[in-house]
């Protein structure tokens, strides 16, 4: 049964989503080849707070959305392939069942609701597009990044360390990655402190990669579940934070904005589909590891080992191999896109600005 057949949105996110992470992660070709850039198709822009907005309605038509409907506070976005839930006055969205952090609440105004054009251009648009990325590097290298080490441990879990399982987790994925074909390089083999500064050199110095954070969780002991990080575009603040005026400033990373958000999606998506983990979102965040990297860079955090159940599940290898083979997946699912972009998808006709307004923030 598709999403769309099934006239109950909470069975269909209960009954399917698995069928619904499937469609996100299908090859990318396929996904949107019956919705074709419209280059002549013309974005009505609302402005609120010094911030452009495009509506719900026009998103439908540029995107061909056969069904947009209006439940509540919520409102659903219908096509064979995706679908795509907001909700008023929030800043997650869910795009085929897996959560998303906009950059801003969705607006509702005048009984329509609209989504900052930043989120179209910097979230919405790769993730459902990832075919019409422009500029993106085919990669044949992974640096992989074990956080912490040495002196610093990370988090402290029940049963272990942040760095010891984050080391682990990397070799398996390495294993993985050169099975598939990957040359890779990591910026840690063994347990010593590599500061932050010379991971990223690591990674720009590399070329033809992507680079992967790996990482693991600690918060309130209840807390649980698997988030993945990407850069914050320039003139949006890290996820559940206060914009700042620094946030107005662009970090190199920002160059990769949309390979960034693609290959966090591709990642999140299958690990949700392979570990069935609690599903904590895809954020923003100007970590220092993402932000002067120049290739597209990712950080994942695979749970919270304060938590005495996942802290138990993480310290199990077999769930280490398994997140490891669920990541690498992911990755070769991105590339795959990439690949097809560069078969002669034609590129992203989304509206963009190439620097954000500062006024009124």
């Amino acid at each position: 049964m598709s999403l769309a057949e099934n006239s109950s949105p909470s069975n269909s996110r209960l009954c399917t989503r698995r069928d619904a992470l499937l469609r996100l992660l299908a090859p990318a070709a396929a996904l949107w080849a019956a919705h074709p850039a419209h280059a002549a198709f013309a974005w009505k822009l609302i402005q609120e707070d010094g911030r452009d907005y495009v509506s719900a309605q026009d998103l439908q038509k540029f995107y061909e959305f056969p069904i947009l409907k209006r439940e509540g506070r919520h409102l659903w976005f219908r096509s064979h392939a995706v679908i795509m839930r907001w909700t008023t006055a929030t800043d997650d969205i869910y795009i085929n069942n897996v959560k998303f952090c906009l950059s801003y609440p969705v607006l509702e105004k005048e009984g329509r609701l609209y989504i900052s054009r930043m989120d179209l251009s910097k979230l919405i648009d790769p993730i459902i597009r990832p075919t019409h990325i422009q500029n993106a590097v085919i990669f044949d290298t992974v640096v992989l990044d074990p956080g912490h080490g040495g002196h610093d441990s990370g988090a402290e879990g029940v049963l272990g360390l942040e760095k010891t399982y984050a080391l682990d987790t990397c070799f398996r994925l390495k294993r993985r990655l050169e099975a598939l074909g990957y040359k890779i390089v990591m910026t840690r083999s063994t347990d010593v402190f590599i500061d932050r500064p010379r991971r990223v050199e690591i990674a720009n110095t590399t070329p033809k990669a992507i680079f992967v954070s790996m990482h693991y969780n600690a918060h309130t002991r209840t807390a649980h579940g698997l988030e993945t990080f990407a850069l914050a575009p320039q003139g949006t603040a890290n996820t559940d934070k206060a914009l700042k005026v620094s946030d107005m400033t662009g970090r190199r990373g920002n160059e990769r904005d949309s390979e960034n958000i693609a290959l966090a999606t591709a990642v999140h998506a299958n690990c949700l589909y392979k570990l069935r983990s609690v599903d904590r979102g895809v954020k923003r965040h100007r970590f220092d590891v993402l932000a002067g990297i120049q290739r597209p860079a990712i950080l994942v955090e695979g749970g919270f080992i304060d938590n005495a159940m996942e802290g138990a599940r993480v310290h199990k290898p077999e769930f280490r191999e398994a997140l490891a083979d669920a990541i690498a997946g992911g990755i070769q699912k991105f590339r795959r896109a990439l690949l097809s972009a560069a078969a002669g998808r034609k590129p992203n006709r989304v509206p963009v600005r190439v620097e954000p307004q500062a006024k009124n923030r």
